[in-house]
């Protein structure tokens, strides 16, 4: 598959790229790299609208002024740009998320995983997938049953396996994602459930967590499904938004009886953590 690849120069960077990139999202975007002069975006080929994008920036003119220019590049460039120039992500002093080519020490990191390298968020470069992360090194996964919906790379499950999660199900829409999660499984030597599907099949079981790492109003729409498939007392871990869409993420999440207890944030970027009370 090709990319385009747009690049934003944002005068002021902030907040005019952070706000650029939620609106990006929303029209397909899959990925994007922070730059000191504002963003670059990444979205394939299929899905781009060049009148969509021109539409985005121009809804953010009374913000300050956004320049942008595009690339194509064709898929078979990919992974020599990111071998190139991608860098290991450390979470404090026990994971690690590196790619194949990265050498460490056995044993220097508790949690060590592999990701080979896509176009996606789900490297632990991006704020959301750390964030996610973060939360998941605090909480006691052993032997729970997992879902990652929207799984991207499928770090977030290949964490939650290798943190003792014992049933561990990766979920996600597009076929790159699909073939890449099953790809990083292998590459990690864990045992996860790999599943194409836009929603969370009717017949899948309830779960003892949840994580989605998506865009904003693809988690509000799926609000519902998150609390059917949840043990009561269940947790639902959430990112790929703003701090400034909690409230309106955490009152829809209210009305399924699913209650915001704590919160991470990261350059503006959100994580939430919700239980399931009984209804």
């Amino acid at each position: 598959m090709n990319y385009l690849a747009y690049t934003f120069d944002c005068n002021p960077p902030k907040p005019l790229s952070e706000i650029l990139v939620s609106q990006l999202a929303e029209i397909g975007f899959e990925s994007f790299e922070e730059t000191q002069t504002g963003v670059v975006g990444y979205v394939p080929e299929n899905l781009h609208n060049s009148a969509d994008v021109a539409t985005c920036v121009k809804m953010l003119e009374g913000m300050g002024d956004i320049k942008f220019k595009s690339e194509l590049i064709p898929d078979q460039n990919w992974n020599a740009v990111w071998e190139s120039e991608y860098p290991v992500v450390t979470i404090g002093d026990k994971c690690i998320v590196r790619a194949p080519f990265h050498r460490i020490e056995a044993g220097e990191y508790d949690l060590d995983i592999q990701i080979n390298p896509q176009m996606s968020f789900g490297t632990g470069h991006h704020e959301t997938t750390f964030l996610v992360l973060s939360m998941l090194l605090k909480m006691d996964l052993k032997n729970v049953s997992l879902l990652d919906m929207g799984s991207g790379t499928g770090v977030l499950a290949i964490a939650a396996r290798k943190l003792g999660a014992a049933d561990v199900m990766a979920i996600d829409s597009e076929d790159w994602a699909y073939k890449n999660t099953l790809e990083n499984v292998e590459l990690n030597n864990v045992d996860i459930h790999v599943h194409k599907a836009e929603t969370i099949p009717q017949d899948s079981p309830v779960y003892d967590v949840i994580l989605a790492n998506i865009n904003k109003n693809v988690l509000v729409q799926l609000m519902a499904s998150f609390a059917v498939h949840l043990k009561e007392g269940g947790t639902l871990i959430l990112s790929g938004f703003f701090q400034s869409d909690i409230d309106e993420i955490a009152e829809k999440a209210s009305k399924y009886n699913l209650f915001l207890i704590d919160r991470e944030i990261k350059n503006s970027w959100a994580a939430l953590e919700l239980k399931k009370e009984n209804s």
